[in-house]
């Protein structure tokens, strides 16, 4: 054998190898590196009962706190004041509908007391002005004379002809004050779309995300397929007490049915049976299907019986895509993983929650249980290891690792020997004996130019002539022809 059989037989031996591991390794890969990915995906498609659709929207909802600023001119003075006088705050109830714009819908009645309750708002600032001002005379007032101050004294902002506004967003919490740590827990946001409680009743914010702090979406739904009678999840921040007014806690859920469909100033909204209060104004209502929104609680006659602008008609308004974000995907993989005692993944997923959003209450509480449950944890690794068996053929970790192990040994030794077959060196004699070797072949010598040697020789001394040659170069005597 040459030296080109045994280095193609090397590259074969090796590439066979490669080749009968590959797949092994690839399957080992595939079952652990892609857990991660098999969970998420397993997330996506979960389908959660209609009594835990709420779990998935709750961390969008947010709490709304709506304050308005002015100072009073003073015809008599001929003057504006030096003290800044509030009205409000007004508190309601909002949800982001876009993660990465932080886009949130509420109702419009939260943002436009400007334009529907002027006539209020005016009146409430310059009732404290004058009892401020001029507290003699503030209870002797006529009818007349407050007319005559509504028509003369001005109420505005220091920069607009109107009293200027501002609007808060806080999460998991709400306070109803005016905000006192702004950037901390209050968030401001701007109005960028608005249809006053006199028309359609839905308001458009924008707040600037924010890092660490990632927002939780909702999905609206479609409010064409409500039915009367359908059961609805409300949710939101209602003012029940002092202690719900300073509530570092989450929103409250209730239960209720849709009970009609009635028109009101050209439009149509939904009338709901459920326990809703002042407070939950612009909070979702979600469907028993898919736990999307069908409408936002706009108004109410008492406290059981209110209504919901349709979830179309917020649609009207949005002026961006409605989407759901990382932590949505994040947040619903983990629970799906807790619902299914996968509990050590669960745990992963609700610190990837944290990691985004810190102040994540659901994920916070939720991770608390999964570590309370590892006992019983069932790891999300033997859901994939079917998978992982029929590719190696059933064989456990170990065999599979000894088993490339050994292959690859004998890999080398065949290589090894190959090598050593190739450099083996000539024998050598023992001591004391002489290596006996076979002399050289004569040079073969064609047969034209043995006869030309034969004739070309000086016939007297023998010395070699030309051919052709008329005297010998050795002795000098002529050459006979």
């Amino acid at each position: 054998m040459n030296r080109n059989f045994f280095r193609a037989l090397i590259i074969i031996l090796v590439i066979a190898f490669t080749l009968g591991i590959t797949p092994v390794l690839s399957a080992e890969e595939s079952t652990s590196g892609g857990t991660a990915n098999a969970a998420l995906e397993f997330g996506k498609n979960y389908q959660f009962s209609a009594a835990d659709q709420w779990l998935l929207v709750q961390p969008a909802i947010c709490y709304i706190t709506t304050v308005y600023y002015a100072i009073v001119y003073d015809p008599n003075f001929q003057d504006y004041s030096q003290t800044e006088y509030i009205y409000g705050p007004f508190g309601g109830t909002g949800f982001v509908v876009n993660p990465d714009n932080g886009t949130i819908v509420t109702a419009g009645h939260m943002v436009d007391a400007r334009e529907a309750d002027e006539v209020n708002l005016k009146y409430t600032i310059l009732d404290q002005y004058i009892f401020d001002t001029y507290p003699d005379d503030y209870f002797n007032l006529t009818q007349a004379d407050w007319n005559w101050i509504y028509e003369n004294y001005k109420v505005v902002g220091y920069n607009v002809d109107k009293p200027e506004m501002e609007v808060w967003v806080q999460f998991n919490t709400a306070v109803a004050n005016v905000p006192d740590n702004p950037g901390n827990t209050f968030i401001r946001a701007e109005v960028v779309e608005m249809s006053t409680r006199n028309q359609r009743d839905v308001a458009i914010l924008r707040i600037a995300p924010q890092t660490g702090r990632a927002l939780s979406s909702a999905i609206i739904g479609d409010s064409s397929m409500v039915s009367v009678g359908d059961q609805v999840t409300i949710i939101g921040y209602p003012w029940t007490s002092d202690i719900g007014q300073d509530n570092p806690l989450s929103p409250t859920v209730t239960q209720g049915n849709i009970s009609g469909k009635v028109m009101l100033a050209g439009t149509e909204v939904l009338q709901v049976q459920g326990d809703a209060r002042p407070g939950n104004s612009g909070g979702p209502v979600l469907g028993k299907e898919d736990g999307k929104i069908i409408g936002i609680l706009t108004m109410g006659t008492d406290d059981t019986n209110n209504y919901l602008r349709p979830a179309n008609d917020v649609k009207m308004f949005l002026n961006t895509e409605n989407k759901l974000g990382q932590v949505d995907l994040e947040w619903k993989t983990g629970l799906a993983m807790f619902q299914e005692n996968h509990y050590s993944e669960a745990m992963t997923h609700f610190n990837a929650v944290l990691n985004l959003s810190a102040g994540h209450l659901l994920a916070q509480e939720y991770k608390a249980k999964a570590q309370a449950n590892m006992g019983n944890d069932v790891p999300l690794v033997e859901t994939a290891a079917a998978g992982k068996k029929e590719a190696t053929g059933g064989l456990p970790m170990w065999a599979i690792i000894v088993i490339a192990v050994v292959g690859f040994l004998v890999i080398v030794l065949i290589v090894v020997i190959i090598i050593v077959v190739m450099r083996r060196k000539p024998p050598v004699a023992p001591a004391g004996q002489p290596v006996i070797q076979q002399p050289p072949a004569p040079p073969q010598i064609p047969k034209e130019s043995a006869q030309d040697v034969k004739k070309n020789f000086c016939p007297s001394c023998g010395s070699p002539v030309q051919e052709g040659a008329a005297f010998c170069p050795g002795c000098g005597k002529k050459l006979t022809e």
